[in-house]
């Protein structure tokens, strides 16, 4: 489930997970789903550019 929520946030369709998040955790999750976007968006670009 977790590698799923992970694939949805670097989609671009974080934001149902994070209120689906907030309605049980409060605004904990805030911190994971902004740590998830940069790290794994800063993992695609790196990837991306070693295929350059």
């Amino acid at each position: 489930h977790s590698f799923m929520i992970v694939f949805r946030v670097l989609c671009g369709e974080w934001i149902e997970s994070m209120w689906d998040c907030m309605l049980v955790g409060d605004v904990s999750c805030i911190p994971f789903f902004l740590a998830t976007v940069v790290i794994g968006n800063l993992v695609v670009l790196n990837l991306f550019l070693a295929l350059l």
